[in-house]
């Protein structure tokens, strides 16, 4: 038989077996779909991790106590600290410094309370971190010099305190019954993270000077947030920081900047992306199993047509090649609609994440439909091709 031949012949067979043809054809489009799918949930997640770092700030740096581990603490910063980084003439790559100090209190607003996370800072922490106001305003040197009761706080408290959507700028807020009032809300950004607010309890930024005399007490800062004069120097920057508190005798303090922050966010979204894709390559390989078990059923049915053939002359090739094709078609038809189906699912954001398919990935999953085909239906092709015509011949009679 000639290729066309072939090839209408094989068609002829998936016609001839409708329902099981559509049935294999499914396991396949689900694999398919799966695979382009949750790759492209991993993609989405990466860029969504990439786009938060990037909101912290790209000359960004934080610095922790020696020995600290967000809540264990075997050294302390003192406002001197701050003013050495801020003013030595070791710290030309410094640009700014801003002192944080952070704890918890209530925070009441009407009939709607939260226990968010309170940080204490100057306004240039807003510029290090490079926050970005959804309303209002930050607070500002003025604010802090005539000592105005003021705060800015992130959308998971404005949300907590004002449930029925409405905005928190201008509106006073109670914490631990000391009257602020809110002079502007923030965007969400990855800085959130670090104080709590992925929790849902919010955070609430009010200037250094009114968090320590009524809420924290004057106690050592908990951290330092700095920036460097260009993305290009923030080791430079830790650096110089790092010889400034040996230059005052102090343990070396510890440092994270948002690349760090990156690398060890990028390890965690890479072992995820590779557990999606082992996952979608298991629905995979059972829809290329499935493609086996209903050519060998094929095969056993079609035992006295594949005898009548050998009899009249038709080579091992020859039949091989039919069922081959037949595989392969059921494989490719399933592998077109399963880049239909995940094409469509990628449209809509999952679990909160935007799919960002890739052309790579789309043809990898195409290429794996054909080879899926080839795979699995070449060993009943081969079991076709290798059978006796004449015990063929004798099966139903």
């Amino acid at each position: 038989m000639n290729p066309l031949d072939l090839v209408i012949a094989a068609l002829r067979s998936l016609r001839g077996n409708l329902t099981r043809s559509i049935l294999t054809t499914l396991m396949v489009t689900i694999g398919v779909g799966s695979v382009i799918t949750l790759v492209a949930v991993g993609n989405g997640t990466t860029e969504q991790v990439n786009k938060q770092v990037a909101s912290l700030g790209a000359s960004a740096v934080f610095v922790s106590p020696a020995g600290d581990n967000y809540g264990s603490k075997s050294a302390s910063f003192t406002r001197a600290d701050r003013d050495a980084l801020a003013s030595d003439p070791l710290g030309s790559a410094i640009d700014l410094v801003a002192p944080v100090v952070d704890g918890t209190s209530k925070a009441v607003a009407g009939s709607a309370s939260a226990s968010p996370q309170v940080v204490g800072t100057t306004p240039d922490y807003f510029s290090i971190t490079n926050a970005r106001l959804s309303a209002g305003r930050f607070f500002t040197t003025t604010d802090e010099l005539t000592d105005q009761s003021v705060a800015v706080i992130d959308a998971t408290l404005q949300t907590a305190l004002f449930p029925d959507g409405s905005s928190a700028v201008g509106r006073t807020i109670l914490v631990e019954n000391i009257p602020l009032l809110v002079v502007g809300v923030l965007a969400p950004t990855a800085v959130d993270s670090m104080y709590g607010s992925m929790g849902g309890v919010g955070t609430f930024y009010a200037p250094l000077d009114l968090v320590e005399a009524t809420l924290t007490g004057y106690h050592e800062l908990g951290s330092i947030a700095l920036s460097a004069t260009s993305p290009a120097q923030v080791d430079t920057a830790k650096s110089q920081a790092a010889a400034i508190f040996a230059a005052r005798g102090e343990a070396t303090p510890s440092f994270y900047s948002s690349d760090q922050l990156r690398e060890t966010l990028g390890g965690t979204q890479e072992s995820l992306s590779s557990l999606l894709s082992s996952i979608a390559a298991i629905s995979l390989l059972v829809g290329g199993i499935g493609v086996t078990n209903v050519m060998l059923l094929t095969v056993r049915e079609r035992i006295r047509e594949i005898g009548v053939r050998k009899a009249l002359g038709a080579g091992p090739i020859s039949l091989a090649s039919q069922f081959v094709l037949e595989a392969t078609g059921l494989s490719v038809i399933g592998g077109a609609l399963g880049v239909a189906v995940a094409g469509f699912a990628t449209l809509f954001p999952i679990n909160g994440v935007m799919p960002i398919v890739d052309g790579a990935t789309v043809a990898l999953a195409a290429g794996l439909s054909i080879a899926i085909g080839v795979f699995f239906g070449t060993y009943p092709a081969v079991k076709a091709a290798r059978m006796n015509p004449v015990a063929a011949l004798r099966v139903g009679v």
